[in-house]
């Protein structure tokens, strides 16, 4: 008589090995959003008008709401940052992996590990731009010459969080795969680089740029790339799994040769 296979010990059950990624999930879905926290002007009274301004007029200092729009963005820019940290680890542990069999282990964090750093890089500089605003809005008027140093720093790094998230939505896209998630992918990275182009066409034109729909378009755009790139990843099956399903998968093949051998 055969006894039952054992179960090995310390592996997950499935109904937790499914938790984690539907609260990667989760935390995605809530960096999304407030990451889109603009949606929410119209009920906090703003005088911002952002058809003529920029989003981060929001978050002026004596603007109505200044501090939920900054916490907003903070949130928003941490949970991506910490969403990204455990994936881009691991992407960096296999580079210098010089065993073949852990490479090949190792090979999920390879190729999600670029769209992480792209979260990552997207959510410090989120992050930072929610630390340090802009001094004053210019679509309500003149700024002084002392707004110049903090509008500066503000514009740059989020110039950078911009064009990280549109690398990473097209690195997401080129590895996509699923019947609804490739189009859904696709659209997203086709909505923020097209919405990113017009606004540099326009300000090489002489136009701001950076306001008006298509701006708030592109932060929509890239709200669902966050929940597309942590949603895309693969369930983490623990290390070694796969060489144990190896060898059960070869003891069954012995049992099964040895009667017929005997």
């Amino acid at each position: 008589m055969t006894a039952p296979p054992r179960r090995a010990h310390g592996r997950p059950s499935g109904t937790a090995a499914g938790a984690v990624p539907r609260a990667r999930t989760g935390l995605a879905v809530l960096a999304g959003a407030a990451n889109a926290n603009f949606l929410l002007a119209p009920l906090l009274g703003t005088r911002v008008d952002l058809a003529a301004g920029v989003i981060s007029e929001l978050s002026v200092p004596g603007q109505p709401g200044a501090v939920w729009f900054r916490l907003g963005d903070g949130s928003a820019g941490l949970l991506c940052s910490l969403l990204a940290l455990p994936v881009a680890l691991g992407w960096y542990r296999s580079r210098h992996d010089r065993s073949r069999r852990d490479r090949s282990r190792h090979g999920r964090s390879r190729r999600e590990g670029f769209g992480a750093l792209c979260l990552g890089v997207f959510g410090v500089s989120t992050l930072l731009s929610a630390i340090v605003p802009l001094a004053c809005a210019p679509s309500l008027g003149p700024c002084p010459a002392s707004a110049a140093p903090a509008e500066l720093v503000h514009d740059a790094v989020s110039v950078v969080g911009t064009l990280a998230a549109v690398v990473g939505v097209a690195a997401l896209a080129h590895r996509a795969r699923g019947w609804w998630l490739w189009p859904a992918v696709v659209l997203t990275a086709l909505v923020t680089a097209g919405t990113g182009a017009y606004e540099v066409v326009t300000f090489l034109q002489g136009g701001g740029g950076a306001g008006g729909a298509a701006q708030r378009l592109q932060v929509v755009a890239v709200s669902c790339w966050v929940v597309l790139e942590v949603a895309h990843r693969e369930p983490d099956r623990g290390p070694g799994r796969g060489r144990a399903r190896g060898r059960v998968r070869g003891r069954a093949r012995g049992r099964a040769r040895g009667p017929a051998q005997g």
